[in-house]
């Protein structure tokens, strides 16, 4: 009895630290589990493709390595299984399933309006990070060595734009933000100093507002998000919207940022 209680409790504590700060025990595990669900949502998607589509070279090898993971995958899950057979553990497992499901329904407000949206998952570059996203009205660009998210539909002039740039630094999140913010006093008419937070990310925000200073409808807001990228340096992602927008588009990037994740740390959001 005691050695059960003495394994219950090692359990608990490693479900409770693992995912935020993780042992590399716990961390290998978060990786088996990604790896299970990455599987499983690439095999949802084949499945979904029209019958006599033509795939690219590119779809073609990403299929062959399907081939291979999938093996890998079920190994994983019995390990995984076979090694921790506890309630927690499998509540764990279905938390990070529904965390990066390929579809999940979102609600957020809009304009003091409730919203909802079904949203996508999308692999960042080098799929080292995952976002959901409406894609009725957002899509993913590779621009200048950054992933871009992009209205579907841009109403082109005389808006500004509205669009988020996800992309990484070889900075700590401390000293990145304070550079944004000295870039941003040579451009914007009022700069927010950099400030440490916890939600949507734990990390730093800075902001600034262009034309008038926000007097004006279409005076441009640019919102910077910096933060750990677990391997040294630093996630950037930097909002681009309006003043007219801020409680539309703005409020809809804002709930993008909640729906960031890195996979072999779980979540990045609180």
């Amino acid at each position: 009895m005691a050695h059960n209680e003495e394994r219950d409790h090692q359990l608990d504590h490693q479900l409770r630290d693992g995912l935020k700060a993780g042992t590399e025990e716990s961390v290998q595990q978060q990786d088996k589990i990604w790896s299970a669900i990455k599987g499983q949502i690439q095999e949802e998607r084949r499945h979904k493709d029209a019958a006599g589509e033509q795939y690219s070279a590119r779809r073609k090898q990403k299929s062959k390595r399907k081939r291979w993971i999938i093996p890998v995958v079920a190994a994983a899950s019995i390990l995984i299984v076979m090694s921790l057979p506890t309630a927690p553990v499998q509540a764990l497992v279905e938390q990070v399933r529904e965390w990066f499901a390929p579809e999940k329904t979102v609600e957020t407000e809009i304009e003091g309006m409730p919203s909802t949206s079904v949203d996508t998952l999308h692999e960042g570059t080098d799929q080292e990070y995952v976002i959901y996203f409406d894609t009725t009205m957002y899509k993913m660009i590779q621009e200048d060595g950054m992933d871009k998210i992009v209205l579907a539909d841009p109403p082109g002039e005389p808006y500004p734009e509205v669009s988020m740039e996800i992309y990484q630094v070889a900075m700590l999140p401390a000293d990145a933000a304070a550079d944004i913010e000295a870039a941003l006093e040579k451009d914007y008419s009022k700069v927010h100093a950099a400030e440490a937070i916890e939600t949507p990310v734990t990390g730093w925000e800075v902001r600034a507002i262009g034309g008038t200073g926000g007097s004006e409808w279409n005076d441009p807001i640019v919102r910077y998000y910096v933060f750990d990228n677990e391997k040294g340096g630093s996630f950037i992602v930097k909002q681009n919207y309006f003043m007219e927008a801020a409680e539309g588009f703005g409020s809809r990037l804002q709930q993008m940022m909640l729906e960031f994740h890195i996979p072999n740390g779980a979540s990045q959001t609180q």
